[in-house]
């Protein structure tokens, strides 16, 4: 395991509520609603990884903050647990931070999993709390020794270990978190894989051959995108590729053979192997790769 420097974080208690509904805003996005847990905003990767869309948020000005009130936080959880006829049954831990990075200073993922062992899995209740992590052994230490959970599902983002070095120095090695993931895997843990973003030039060849070997039960592809708001707020020539959609409620994206290009390799390679979805894309690409988008195979669907 390689150390690595992470951002200090402010601790603070939040006066508001911690789970909400997420509706997608990108305008013919394909993306499944879901809801959100705010336990913190930002991340401690440092740096932030090049292409992350809080660079363009006013978290990106402050100190990462991680929520300290977490006996509040899983009072409410346990009572979103407790309901029916809900919109989505995923909670979704990863919107607005990496869902482990704060488990250092506010240690809180072995205790989520206990409320959705106690209040989702032993009442056979649908409820899933999906965890989003760039991290590896360190930020998982809380998972690898505990018990799995069927009703918590652990997803991690992965590139080529080229493009991660150079565009995500602060989170953990590409090798790290696939060996963390096998790790889980072989305890039992629910496993969701995500290439995303996927960059113009990179080869991918590798890591889909790792990812086949590992066979999480759900792969997610993203290819690199940007919104109106963090194009205004970065320089970064990685997004000079990219296509200004004129209708900033859009998505700037490669061209679409481009994406489908990047797509399709992985596409093929699972073919049979886990269910395949595709990160705030478009129907067109969904229906040209032959994914059914109805079903909304992707990271955050159920």
């Amino acid at each position: 395991m390689v150390h690595r420097r992470k951002a200090a974080c402010e601790l603070k208690e939040r006066k508001t509520k911690f789970v909400d509904i997420f509706r997608t805003t990108p305008v013919l996005t394909v993306c499944p609603n879901f809801y959100v847990l705010m336990h913190a905003n930002g991340c401690t990767f440092a740096p932030l990884c090049r292409y992350c869309y809080l660079k363009s948020s006013f978290w990106y000005l402050q100190k990462p903050r991680a929520f300290s009130n977490v006996e509040p936080l899983l009072r409410e959880v346990s009572e979103w647990i407790a309901k029916d006829d809900l919109e989505s049954y995923i909670l979704n831990a990863g919107n607005l931070s990496d869902s482990l990075t704060f488990e250092g200073p506010r240690p809180l993922a072995a205790s989520l999993v206990e409320v959705f062992r106690r209040e989702a899995e032993s009442k056979d209740r649908r409820h899933v709390l999906l965890l989003v992590t760039k991290g590896g052994a360190r930020e998982c230490e809380a998972l690898l020794s505990t018990q799995p959970c069927r009703n918590v599902v652990i997803s991690f983002s992965v590139n080529s270990p080229d493009a991660a070095r150079r565009y995500e120095e602060g989170a953990a090695p590409v090798e790290e978190r696939l060996d963390t993931a096998r790790r889980l895997r072989r305890q039992g843990w629910r496993v969701r894989m995500r290439i995303d973003p996927m960059i113009q030039g990179e080869d991918y060849t590798w890591l889909i051959e790792e990812l086949r070997k590992l066979a999480p039960e759900r792969l997610t592809l993203g290819s690199l995108r940007a919104e109106d708001n963090l194009l205004r707020s970065s320089d970064d020539e990685l997004f000079s590729a990219l296509e200004d959609p004129k209708d900033k409620t859009k998505y700037a994206r490669y061209p679409r053979d481009v994406r489908l290009a990047l797509y399709r390799q992985a596409v093929e390679a699972f073919s049979g192997v886990c269910p395949i979805g595709l990160c705030e894309e478009t129907r067109d690409v969904w229906d040209a790769l032959g994914l059914d988008a109805d079903a909304r195979s992707c990271n955050c669907g159920s």
